[in-house]
């Protein structure tokens, strides 16, 4: 069976469940010209200790008819498959934090033979609480409690000539009185995925906003992307709800790779 992680755009912020132990950056962008990165691993605690291990998947954003998006992680991987677990590494790959400790974990991409191209991963740091009666002087990664958390983050890799570019091939529009809801079809063209924003805009008859809505987008292949826009009982009259697809963003972990900007326009009337 297809293990397919139900984690949603949002948990890219990147807190365990439990808020005690946070990482950052929740992306990495490597290349041929910077071939190391890392991550900080914070234990939030003041009073326990935390054990930690990081391992490395191939996986990517999917989505159903819905627009519900998930992490899908291929129980195989294929040749064909851009995946980066093979050569990239984590220094160190388990540790143990200290109540309000960090650790640097250095990444460091040592690539054989690749074509040009992005190749992906998500590093999976693994925590979980030490034992009372263990010292965190001591080493035992073993010696845990039986609760463990997980966060995701996102890890590419660029070699030679990579492209991005955005499909916007479809747009729909409804609403139920209170919240406007959109679902577009995105689908990504070029070598590398697509990660920037999608913008909603709301205006009146007279061209003014009435609200505006942003959020962040990553899309590897296909997504459909379903939006929604708390409006409050909106009054009759025709409005104009404006979507566009765009790479303006910024990310600390690196520079998000510029693709072109697509936007659709779809017309909504309320009656009286």
């Amino acid at each position: 069976m297809k293990k397919i992680f139900l984690i949603s755009i949002l948990l890219m912020v990147c807190l365990t469940a439990n808020g005690q132990v946070t990482v950052a950056p929740v992306t990495v962008h490597l290349s041929d010209a910077d071939r190391n990165g890392y991550i900080l691993v914070r234990n939030n605690s003041n009073s326990a200790s935390w054990e930690v291990s990081i391992d490395m998947k191939f996986g990517y954003p999917v989505s159903d008819s819905s627009g519900k998006t998930v992490i899908h992680f291929p129980d195989t991987e294929s040749e064909t498959d851009p995946s980066a677990v093979k050569f990239i590494s984590f220094y160190p790959r388990k540790f143990i934090l200290s109540p309000l400790g960090e650790q640097t974990v250095r990444i460091a991409a040592k690539p054989k033979n690749l074509k040009d191209g992005e190749y992906w991963g998500r590093p999976v740091i693994k925590s979980k609480q030490v034992a009372a009666n263990d010292s965190a002087g001591k080493e035992n990664i073993d010696a845990g409690l039986g609760v463990e958390f997980r966060s995701v983050i996102a890890l590419n890799y660029r070699r030679g000539k990579v492209s991005t570019g955005i499909n916007f091939s479809n747009l729909t529009c409804s609403y139920n009185g209170s919240k406007i809801v959109l679902f577009a079809e995105l689908k990504r063209e070029g070598n590398a995925a697509y990660i920037g924003n999608i913008v909603s805009t709301l205006s009146d008859e007279k061209s003014d906003v009435i609200k505006n809505v942003s959020q962040e987008i990553s899309v590897y292949y296909e997504l459909n992307k379903r939006v929604e826009i708390e409006t409050g009982k909106l009054a009759p009259g025709k409005y104009t709800i404006t979507v566009q697809v765009n790479t303006d963003r910024e990310e600390t972990g690196g520079n998000i790779l510029k693709g072109n900007t697509a936007e659709r326009t779809i017309s909504l009337t309320i009656e009286k």
